[in-house]
């Protein structure tokens, strides 16, 4: 079985508020995402309860080839409130549960992509991001003083359909984090890098607006940009005209590039305290054949999305 996974980008930018007590940030950065999952807590978010649990590292085994010690699996969890109706005796009764909602992660520490079950149960692909972000930003800004941003890979051919398409363009947002990723655009990097000597800045954000609709999108002068944000080192945003009229937004984050992988979600079992132990045994090494198998295959997926 496959599931439908987000992918997307975590960049680390320094703070320049100097904190005590804090460490070097590791040699391959990506590392210092590290103490963000090495333990399971939870944490609270626009008024939400979320977990992060259960992350490991994905050991290859059973014949997959993947580098060790580079690919990390967990799951992040929301909350929500499930109102249900209950019979009893003469009436029916309203009953509050809880209702956890869990999204499967993958991590790559080594090219910091996130691979992020999608599901509209718990949020959009812009909540699902905005979470993520929140989940790790105070163990990594605690240990390393550095802030995380999240955003979502998106091919540059999205902005381009969405623009070729339209006679009107009202306004164009981009949203520039600070260089991180060794692979983005190097123009883009250069550029941004250079003002970010001069003022520090964590991110850039350019408004672009025309009143009539007659904004300009020259390729030449965008399309670096546009290329350093789709490798999730920033985000774009861009009102057209509408389908019946008016305005619409399009954004880079309801946009975000997926892929199938399998999934590892256990089978719901019940707990039989006369299961043989080579049961047992059979049902660990389905677990660590999942596991493999998932770690393999989004090696797969990095790679080819290098030489593309």
């Amino acid at each position: 079985m496959v599931k439908e996974y987000l992918i997307l980008r975590y960049s680390l930018v320094e703070e320049a508020q100097k904190a005590l007590n804090v460490k070097a940030i590791p040699t391959v950065k990506g590392h210092a995402i590290l103490p963000a999952i090495k333990i399971d807590r939870e944490f609270k978010s626009a008024g939400a309860l979320y977990s992060v649990l259960g992350f490991k590292e994905l050991v290859p085994s059973f014949g997959y080839d993947f580098p060790s010690e580079r690919f990390y699996c967990g799951k992040i969890a929301k909350l929500k409130k499930q109102q249900t109706g209950e019979k009893v005796p003469g009436d029916i009764v309203e009953v509050v549960h809880d209702n956890w909602i869990p999204l499967s992660v993958v991590i790559d520490i080594q090219t910091q992509h996130i691979f992020v079950r999608k599901d509209w149960r718990y949020g959009d692909p812009e909540h699902i991001a905005r979470s993520l972000q929140s989940a790790f930003t105070d163990p990594i800004l605690a240990t390393f003083n550095h802030r995380i941003f999240i955003e979502g890979k998106s091919e540059s051919a999205k902005f381009w359909n969405i623009v070729d398409s339209k006679s009107k363009i009202y306004r164009l947002e981009f949203k520039l984090i600070s260089p991180n990723i060794l692979d983005t655009n190097q123009k883009a990097r250069d550029a941004v890098e250079a003002l970010q000597d001069i003022f520090g800045q964590d991110e850039i954000d350019i408004t672009l607006k025309n009143d009539s609709g007659d904004l300009k999108v020259p390729e030449v002068l965008v399309s670096n940009y546009l290329e350093y944000i789709a490798e999730g080192e920033g985000s774009w945003g861009v009102v057209t005209e509408g389908e019946r009229g008016g305005k619409k937004a399009h954004r880079s984050n309801e946009n975000i590039d997926t892929v199938n992988l399998p999934s590892v979600e256990n089978e719901s079992q019940t707990d039989d305290s006369q299961m043989e132990l080579g049961e047992k045994a059979d049902s660990v090494h389905t677990l660590n054949y999942k596991e493999s198998n998932l770690g393999a295959e989004v090696y797969a997926t990095i790679k080819h999305m290098g030489k593309s």
